[in-house]
């Protein structure tokens, strides 16, 4: 081949593909964070990194909040491989949504569900004979704890992890199979017996942890809280700053609103992101649909939507958490409500201005503002969903 080809002809040609491959390389670098993800959590970044950071250093956490859709949204991005870059392979995810296992579910039901996944992944002999075989000695013994712990802790951390992901926990309490002293005793034990774990649990409850212990406290009256091994790894979906909001409404809404829509969407939503949502979406459908007035028809039908989201949120509140919210927003006396007026703040449900406490959100407030404790404020239900 003449050296001239080679000089005029395939140098060049190699510098320009050269060039194109690095500026792809570079193109994805610079993207890499700019991962698609549902509105339904945007708003959530923090919470999202905080969680994933507790599946790769192998603990645990918990998704607490009123908003039953947000909660399970967090939890599904949890699964993306890109939160855990080169260490992605080592996770085994498991989803159940507890909501959704028969009432009668035993503990032996509730782990072959569970441990579907790794049933699937090792499911010969030939692949892993020690894993399988660990994998079925549990199985022929009902799941119990000691095969369970055997099982999930057959392996080194660095080698493999369960990443349980248990969507609406606080629907166990209605399920008596699972709500007591052997399974829940259990559950700590598997999750937390070794540091880092080879199970990493990550659960959503609409109701703070203070009130698990307190619903449990019966079955287990001397000892330490069930899920307190949860309580470093909790995030709570609270509100958020102005700037936060004003950033998601310039840059993920695909709207270019006004300061004066941006004052309304905060005043009706509190900065909370998930009403911030719902909210927006009215608003830009008022807009396309030519509406005379586009903030007073969404805030008439918002107010709609907060009645419906209110009534089912007190359903599964405790009735003092319900009367500390109603008493906050006609003004009432708060004093005995301390651990209830701390939750409702970190929930982003309330806040302070000048020494009052006063609620976030202008719907909410206008819904509950003529109503009484006993209208509103009922026995907690566990047997549904929020």
């Amino acid at each position: 081949m003449s050296i001239h080809i080679i000089y005029y002809f395939f140098l060049p040609l190699f510098g320009v593909l050269s060039g194109v491959l690095i500026l792809l390389i570079f193109k994805k670098l610079l993207t890499r964070e700019l991962v698609a993800v549902p509105f339904s959590i945007r708003g959530r970044d923090k919470e999202i990194r905080y969680l994933a950071q507790q599946i790769l250093t192998g603990q645990s956490g918990a998704i607490i909040g009123a908003f039953g859709n947000e909660r399970t949204a967090i939890l599904d991005a949890l699964r993306n491989p890109e939160l855990y870059g080169d260490d992605a392979d080592r996770f085994i995810f498991s989803t159940l949504d507890i909501s959704a296992l028969e009432k009668e579910c035993r503990q032996a039901q509730f782990w072959e569900y569970a441990l579907e996944p790794i049933r699937e992944k090792f499911a010969s002999d030939t692949e892993s004979p020690l894993l399988f075989k660990a994998y079925k000695a549990c199985e022929e013994n009902d799941f119990n704890n000691h095969y369970l712990d055997k099982l999930i802790n057959h392996r080194k951390p660095d080698e493999w992890r369960l990443v349980l992901l248990l969507d609406r926990f606080e629907t166990l309490l209605d399920r008596p199979l699972l709500n007591n002293e052997k399974f829940l005793g259990g559950l700590r034990s598997v999750a937390s017996s070794q540091h880092p774990s080879s199970l990493s649990l990550v659960i959503t409850t609409n109701e703070p942890l203070w009130q698990f212990y307190e619903d449990t406290k019966e079955l287990n009256p001397k000892g330490s809280p069930y899920l307190n091994f949860l309580e470093a790894g909790a995030v709570t979906l609270g509100a958020i700053s102005d700037k936060e909001i004003d950033e998601l409404l310039d840059n993920n809404s695909g709207y270019s609103f006004t300061d004066d829509d941006k004052y309304f969407l905060k005043d009706v939503s509190g900065n909370h992101p998930y009403l911030l949502q719902v909210v927006t979406v009215i608003l830009i459908q008022a807009y396309r649909e030519k509406e005379e007035n586009p903030l007073e028809t969404t805030r008439i039908i918002f107010f709609d939507k907060a009645f419906e989201m209110l009534t089912n949120i007190f359903k599964f509140w405790s009735p003092k958490l319900c009367e500390t919210f109603i008493s906050v927003a006609q003004e009432l006396d708060i004093s005995s409500f301390k651990r209830e007026i701390k939750e409702l703040k970190k929930q982003g449900f309330i806040r302070q201005e000048n020494d009052k406490w006063q609620i976030r959100s202008s719907s909410f407030a206008e819904f509950v503002k003529d109503k009484t404790v006993q209208e509103l404020c009922q026995q907690k239900q566990n047997n549904g969903t929020t």
